[in-house]
Protein backbone atom coordinates (compact mmCIF):
# COMPACT_ATOMS: atom_id res chain seq x y z
CA UNK A 1 0.00 0.00 0.00
CA UNK A 2 1.11 3.35 -0.47
CA UNK A 3 1.27 6.44 1.06
CA UNK A 4 -0.46 9.49 0.43
CA UNK A 5 1.77 12.44 -0.46
CA UNK A 6 -0.83 14.62 1.57
CA UNK A 7 -0.73 12.07 4.63
CA UNK A 8 2.48 12.38 4.53
CA UNK A 9 2.85 15.93 4.82
CA UNK A 10 0.21 15.86 6.98
CA UNK A 11 1.83 12.90 9.18
CA UNK A 12 5.16 15.64 9.42
CA UNK A 13 3.62 18.96 10.35
CA UNK A 14 1.68 16.78 13.00
CA UNK A 15 4.83 15.17 13.85
CA UNK A 16 6.52 18.92 13.79
CA UNK A 17 3.87 20.51 16.08
CA UNK A 18 4.08 17.76 18.82
CA UNK A 19 7.65 17.66 18.93
CA UNK A 20 7.71 21.84 18.92
CA UNK A 21 5.25 22.11 21.26
CA UNK A 22 6.79 19.84 23.91
CA UNK A 23 10.57 21.05 23.39
CA UNK A 24 9.38 24.79 23.73
CA UNK A 25 8.03 23.99 27.24
CA UNK A 26 10.54 21.89 28.30
CA UNK A 27 12.82 24.84 26.87
CA UNK A 28 10.95 27.27 28.81
CA UNK A 29 10.79 25.37 31.55
CA UNK A 30 14.34 24.68 32.26
CA UNK A 31 15.56 28.04 31.06
CA UNK A 32 13.30 29.33 33.85
CA UNK A 33 14.27 27.29 36.68
CA UNK A 34 18.27 27.43 35.46
CA UNK A 35 18.74 30.59 34.44
CA UNK A 36 15.90 33.29 35.17
CA UNK A 37 15.03 32.34 38.59
CA UNK A 38 18.34 31.88 40.52
CA UNK A 39 19.41 35.68 38.65
CA UNK A 40 16.67 37.31 40.07
CA UNK A 41 17.51 36.42 43.22
CA UNK A 42 21.28 36.93 42.68
CA UNK A 43 21.66 39.83 41.50
CA UNK A 44 18.22 42.37 42.18
CA UNK A 45 18.47 43.95 45.66
CA UNK A 46 15.94 41.89 47.46
CA UNK A 47 13.73 38.77 47.65
CA UNK A 48 10.91 40.92 47.15
CA UNK A 49 11.75 42.37 44.04
CA UNK A 50 13.32 39.29 42.56
CA UNK A 51 9.58 37.79 43.28
CA UNK A 52 8.00 40.53 41.55
CA UNK A 53 9.89 39.67 38.17
CA UNK A 54 9.19 35.99 39.04
CA UNK A 55 5.71 35.97 39.67
CA UNK A 56 4.44 37.50 36.18
CA UNK A 57 6.96 35.49 34.44
CA UNK A 58 5.85 32.23 36.22
CA UNK A 59 2.30 32.87 35.39
CA UNK A 60 3.18 33.41 31.58
CA UNK A 61 5.11 29.77 31.96
CA UNK A 62 1.63 28.47 33.76
CA UNK A 63 -0.62 29.76 31.08
CA UNK A 64 1.50 28.90 27.71
CA UNK A 65 1.98 24.80 30.14
CA UNK A 66 -2.42 24.75 29.75
CA UNK A 67 -2.61 25.64 26.19
CA UNK A 68 0.76 23.67 25.40
CA UNK A 69 -0.59 20.27 27.29
CA UNK A 70 -4.35 21.05 25.47
CA UNK A 71 -1.91 20.92 22.34
CA UNK A 72 0.08 17.71 23.15
CA UNK A 73 -2.95 16.14 24.20
CA UNK A 74 -4.82 16.66 20.81
CA UNK A 75 -1.51 15.75 18.38
CA UNK A 76 -0.73 12.58 20.73
CA UNK A 77 -4.99 11.78 19.65
CA UNK A 78 -4.57 12.81 16.00
CA UNK A 79 -1.17 10.38 15.95
CA UNK A 80 -2.69 7.48 17.75
CA UNK A 81 -0.29 7.45 20.52
CA UNK A 82 -3.18 5.90 23.41
CA UNK A 83 -4.17 7.20 26.28
CA UNK A 84 -1.92 7.40 28.44
CA UNK A 85 -0.14 10.16 25.86
CA UNK A 86 -3.19 11.69 25.56
CA UNK A 87 -4.38 11.62 29.57
CA UNK A 88 -0.61 12.67 30.97
CA UNK A 89 -0.23 15.94 28.94
CA UNK A 90 -3.98 16.83 30.31
CA UNK A 91 -3.48 16.62 33.82
CA UNK A 92 0.23 18.29 33.49
CA UNK A 93 -2.74 21.46 31.77
CA UNK A 94 -4.75 20.95 34.89
CA UNK A 95 -1.91 21.42 37.32
CA UNK A 96 -0.43 24.68 35.38
CA UNK A 97 -4.35 25.86 35.69
CA UNK A 98 -4.83 25.13 39.41
CA UNK A 99 -1.20 26.26 40.00
CA UNK A 100 -2.18 29.86 38.21
CA UNK A 101 -5.25 30.28 39.69
CA UNK A 102 -4.54 28.71 42.59
CA UNK A 103 -1.74 28.41 44.33
CA UNK A 104 -0.27 31.46 42.46
CA UNK A 105 -2.77 33.61 43.24
CA UNK A 106 -2.63 32.97 46.65
CA UNK A 107 1.01 33.31 46.99
CA UNK A 108 0.32 37.14 45.29
CA UNK A 109 -2.50 38.06 47.59
CA UNK A 110 -0.15 37.19 50.70
CA UNK A 111 3.24 38.69 48.97
CA UNK A 112 2.42 41.90 51.04
CA UNK A 113 1.23 40.45 54.01
CA UNK A 114 4.06 38.18 54.18
CA UNK A 115 7.04 41.12 53.30
CA UNK A 116 5.27 44.13 55.29
CA UNK A 117 7.33 45.38 58.11
CA UNK A 118 4.46 45.34 59.41
CA UNK A 119 3.18 41.87 57.85
CA UNK A 120 2.16 38.52 60.15
CA UNK A 121 3.64 35.37 60.94
CA UNK A 122 1.36 33.79 59.80
CA UNK A 123 1.06 35.15 56.50
CA UNK A 124 4.52 34.37 55.76
CA UNK A 125 4.38 31.29 57.05
CA UNK A 126 1.47 30.50 54.37
CA UNK A 127 3.36 32.14 52.01
CA UNK A 128 6.26 29.66 52.11
CA UNK A 129 4.44 26.82 52.48
CA UNK A 130 2.35 27.93 49.12
CA UNK A 131 5.71 28.22 47.74
CA UNK A 132 6.88 24.97 48.80
CA UNK A 133 3.60 23.83 46.94
CA UNK A 134 4.40 25.88 44.11
CA UNK A 135 7.94 24.20 43.09
CA UNK A 136 7.03 21.13 43.98
CA UNK A 137 4.52 21.09 41.43
CA UNK A 138 6.69 22.94 38.78
CA UNK A 139 9.37 19.89 39.12
CA UNK A 140 6.74 17.35 39.15
CA UNK A 141 5.37 19.02 35.62
CA UNK A 142 9.38 19.04 34.43
CA UNK A 143 9.67 15.70 35.55
CA UNK A 144 6.42 14.37 33.34
CA UNK A 145 7.76 16.90 30.20
CA UNK A 146 10.58 14.83 30.08
CA UNK A 147 8.98 11.76 30.25
CA UNK A 148 6.40 12.71 27.39
CA UNK A 149 9.58 12.97 25.70
CA UNK A 150 10.61 9.75 26.22
CA UNK A 151 7.25 8.31 25.35
CA UNK A 152 6.95 9.81 22.62
CA UNK A 153 10.74 9.27 21.15
CA UNK A 154 9.59 5.31 21.66
CA UNK A 155 5.98 6.19 20.18
CA UNK A 156 7.80 7.23 17.11
CA UNK A 157 10.39 4.56 16.72
CA UNK A 158 7.68 2.16 17.06
CA UNK A 159 5.52 3.84 14.21
CA UNK A 160 8.59 3.26 12.13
Amino acid sequence: MTTRPDSTIRDVAQRSALWLTLGLWIGSWALFSAIVAPTAFRVLPSAEVAGTLIGPTLRALHLFGAGAGLVLAVLAGVLGRGPRLIAIPLIMSALCLYTHFGVSAEISELRLLAFDPEGNAGSAARFHQLHRVSVGIFTGLGAAAVLLLVLHARADRQSR
